[in-house]
């Protein structure tokens, strides 16, 4: 088992007496909880997971003390860095909740990212050391090169990170917080001299981008669907049944629309309607997500309110 402790410290006026918001405390910590997992689950894999626990402190400013725990660390011990490095504290460093000097730890996400200051990567290539060239444009319309190790790279790229990091750093927003200070607790020490501090500055350095959603399914077809619940509002969804499944559709046929609008068309349980429906299915960074629009109402059939007999032909 590998782990490390670092102190998590919010300051700010508001703080001085040691309270905070739990409001403001609890978003901020399990933020921090999944940003560590995220870049755990991309630098060691799924298979390795890390435990995030908080440890009790005492008062100042306002601190939580943090343990990072990989339990499974034997098993990946010299399959990504070397032998004689503890793991826990590794990530950390990859990361850059560790300091040198008082600033972010060269080479670890947060620095790399300061670096960066918003600017998006034109190419990178792999060097021969394990660290990667990554190229930005310059203030001066040229090109400025930035290495990283490669591990951090693939926190950059990892979508999950950036999204925790951001909402971590939503805590700043918060006029009570004015910085979010990270102390290492290297083994054998109570507390490392100088932290890493955000500020309400470092708000910036994220800005996630979400992947564009890829199109896996683009149909259209004849469908019977009965209404659950109309919206008369205009952008707003339909509910409708299909006999099996209850599905949202957008209504794009404005004859049919204009006939509802002006209760030409009225509806009763157990109408249906035979329609032409266009359905999206869409990879995205959450899942699987399906569209469906109601390009044309084709027919509208009323529910049957009489028993129907068969007559035969009268007799002469």
């Amino acid at each position: 088992m590998s782990s490390t402790r670092f102190t998590i410290a919010f300051d700010g006026p508001a703080l001085n007496e040691g309270r905070m918001d739990v409001r403001d405390l609890a978003p901020a910590l399990l933020s921090l909880g999944r940003f560590i997992e995220a870049s755990n689950r991309t630098v060691n894999g799924p298979d390795h997971p890390v435990k995030v626990e908080a440890v009790a402190t005492g008062i100042g400013s306002f601190e939580v003390a943090i343990d990072v725990v990989l339990p499974m660390w034997e098993s990946l011990r010299g399959l990504l860095i070397s032998a004689d490095v503890d793991g826990a504290l590794k990530l950390l460093q990859i990361i850059g909740l560790t300091a040198t000097g008082g600033v972010a730890l060269r080479g670890g996400l947060i620095w790399f990212l300061r670096e960066l200051r918003g600017r998006s990567i034109t190419s990178a290539s792999h060097n021969k050391d394990g660290t990667v060239t990554v190229r930005v444009p310059g203030e001066a319309g040229d090109q400025t090169s930035i290495v990283v190790p490669v591990e951090v790279l693939r926190l950059y790229q990892e979508i999950s990170v950036q999204r925790e990091l951001a909402s971590l750093l939503k805590t700043l927003e918060k006029e009570a917080v004015d910085s979010i200070s990270f102390y290492t607790h290297p083994k054998g020490h109570e507390i490392v001299s100088e932290p890493v501090v955000l500020t309400k500055s470092d708000r910036a350095i994220v800005r996630p981008v979400e992947p564009i959603s890829e199109t896996v399914i683009d149909t259209t077809q004849r469908m019977a669907l009965s209404i659950r619940s109309l919206a008369f509002q205009e952008g707003n969804k339909w509910r409708l049944f299909d006999g099996q499944n209850v599905i949202t559709a957008t209504i794009e046929d404005r004859d049919f629309l204009d006939k509802v609008d002006r209760s030409v068309a009225r509806f009763a349980k157990g109408d249906v309607l035979i329609c032409l429906v266009r359905t999206i299915q869409m990879q995205t960074a959450e899942g699987l997500k399906t569209e469906h629009t109601v390009l044309q109402v084709e027919e509208h059939r009323s529910a049957p309110t009489q028993f129907s007999i068969s007559f035969d032909e009268p007799q002469r």
